[in-house]
């Protein structure tokens, strides 16, 4: 039990990468660009251009699109998740 005791008195305090309080605004930000980024690639896969710089650019395209939306959900669910 005092083993206990003395390793909760000596973590030390755990603080956020980025504040709480910009989370918002970075989670707004990241969903703005995830849909440029994937509106892009959507525009790309329909475009007249031969098969293989339309693949690479539709790839390179989703993927960046796709990991901003990633951060944008974890951003908007810490956000949301505090208040709700």
């Amino acid at each position: 039990m005092i083993y206990q005791q003395n390793e909760y008195y000596n973590n030390p305090a755990v603080e956020a990468f980025i504040p709480l309080a910009q989370q918002p605004r970075f989670g707004t930000i990241a969903t703005i660009l995830s849909l440029l980024f994937i509106s892009g690639a959507l525009m790309t896969a329909y475009s007249k251009k031969s098969i293989v710089p339309k693949f690479l650019v539709y790839t390179f395209l989703s993927a960046i699109g796709s990991i901003l939306f990633a951060i944008a959900a974890i951003f908007v669910s810490n956000s949301v998740g505090v208040y709700v």
